[in-house]
């Protein structure tokens, strides 16, 4: 039987999330995620000098009892903002208790469920080799449980090629809007010109890269055999310290180039692993990223 990802308790914590985003976070991210535009809306944006032909209604009164000038109130419309979680489902995400390929999913519909709360339309979109079979928008906090189902039966694949996932992606979407990218970002083909293509469509964008804690602190010693999850290549290797060291060094560098790309496009990234309650990484989303409101 598959592994429960989403009980009640997650449910639970979800609904915290969703206040919480909301609570805290809204002036910030409202500010950073909607396209707005002025008009007649609820929100108050600003004055101008009055025009024939201007709604009453939107007349400044209290502004003209205190200096006699007609101004009127401009408010700020919002658009809708479709968000696609572009969900990295490669062999590689396939390894670890919890996997990354579960804890990816489950970040994915803690998101999905605070968009979907504030109205927004969500896909989404798993990928390995290619694109996978992909939920279409779909809007309103109750199609939740479609997202779960969704999420619940999307299975792991093998070998990861982001460019090509993207190139289909792009050909089948219409309009833009926000791409959140959870993977691992190993990928043979690079990760650089996927983004780049996201970026140049128009996409705001999200990356947040998921390892698992041994990834990132390995406590091998000796001998060993690896077997890669996506090539089922077997490596054998002494490990001493100084190939350690080695590795160590040219993990951070790859992480840290990832997170420059990232910057350099104007993207968000967050880097996290497993091991973290998902929280924690929703919570650093919303601090540091273009999400809802």
């Amino acid at each position: 039987m598959a592994e429960e990802l989403f009980d009640d308790e997650f449910l639970k914590r979800l609904e915290y999330l969703a206040i919480v985003s909301k609570r805290i976070f809204a002036g910030k991210l409202k500010a950073q995620t909607r396209a707005k535009k002025l008009g007649w809306g609820q929100e108050f944006a600003d004055h101008r000098e009055y025009a024939p032909g201007d709604d009453l209604r939107y007349l400044d009164w209290n502004l003209y009892g205190r200096v006699g000038e007609l101004v009127t109130k401009l408010f700020q419309e919002e658009e809708n903002l479709n968000v696609y979680f572009l969900l990295d489902l490669s062999g590689s995400m396939d390894f670890g208790t919890p996997s990354k390929a579960v804890f990816a999913k489950r970040v994915a519909a803690a998101l999905s469920y605070i968009a979907l709360a504030n109205l927004d339309s969500v896909s989404i979109v798993p990928f390995s080799s290619d694109l996978g079979q992909v939920m279409p928008l779909i809007r309103g906090k109750g199609q939740i449980l479609k997202i779960f189902s969704f999420l619940q039966d999307a299975p792991v694949g093998q070998k990861t090629d982001l460019q090509k996932a993207v190139s289909s992606f792009l050909r089948q979407i219409k309009g833009k809007g926000l791409a959140v990218v959870i993977s691992d970002f190993y990928d043979d083909h690079g990760y650089e010109q996927a983004m780049k293509a996201l970026s140049l469509y128009g996409f705001d964008m999200v990356a947040i890269q998921i390892h698992h804690p041994s990834e990132a602190e390995p406590k091998y010693r000796g001998a060993f055999s690896f077997s890669d999850a996506e090539t089922s290549r077997v490596h054998h290797v002494n490990i001493t310290g100084r190939i350690l060291k080695n590795y160590l060094e040219q993990y951070r560098r790859y992480n840290e180039d990832l997170r420059r790309f990232c910057l350099g496009l104007e993207c968000t990234y967050l880097y996290t692993h497993t091991k973290v309650p998902f929280e924690e990484v929703i919570l650093e989303t919303f601090r540091y990223g273009r999400f809802v409101k």
